[in-house]
C-alpha cells in the first residue's frame, strides 16, 4: 500500500508530464534584425544600405522642398496684405476728404434724429 506522500508525489509527476511546455522567449526584434543582417553577403549590405540611405534624402529633399514652397507662399501673401492695406488706407483717406471746402474733415453722424430739426440731412 502507498503512503499519502507517495501518492502525491506520483500524482505531481504525472501533472508536470501532462502540462504543455513553456514557450521558449521570442527574440527582440534587434537580434532578428541583426541575425539576418550577419546572413547577408557585403554586397547586399552595402546595397541595402545604400537604399535606405537614398529613401531618408528623398523624404528629407520632399520635407525641405514643403518648407520652401510654405515660405514662399508666406512671402507672397504677405506682399499681396501689403499691397492690400495701402488700398484700405488710400480708400480711407479719400473717404475722409471732404470735396465741398476742401479739407479734411472727419465725417461725423449728426445726433439728430427727425426731420423737423434744423440741421437734418446736414453732416
Amino acid at each position: 500500500m502507498l503512503t499519502k506522500e507517495e501518492r502525491d508525489e506520483i500524482y505531481r509527476r504525472a501533472l508536470a508530464a501532462c502540462r504543455p511546455k513553456a514557450w521558449p522567449p521570442k527574440p527582440t526584434p534587434t537580434a532578428i534584425a541583426e541575425q539576418r543582417w550577419a546572413q547577408k553577403s557585403t554586397e547586399v549590405v552595402i546595397r541595402d544600405a545604400a537604399a535606405q540611405n537614398e529613401a531618408v534624402c528623398t523624404r528629407l529633399q520632399a520635407e525641405r522642398a514643403a518648407v520652401e514652397a510654405e515660405q514662399k507662399r508666406a512671402r507672397y501673401q504677405a506682399v499681396i496684405d501689403r499691397y492690400w492695406q495701402s488700398m484700405l488706407d488710400a480708400q480711407a483717406e479719400v473717404l475722409a476728404y471732404n470735396h465741398n471746402t476742401g479739407f479734411k474733415e472727419r465725417v461725423r453722424p449728426s445726433c439728430h434724429r427727425g426731420s423737423s430739426d434744423s440741421d437734418w440731412g446736414v453732416r
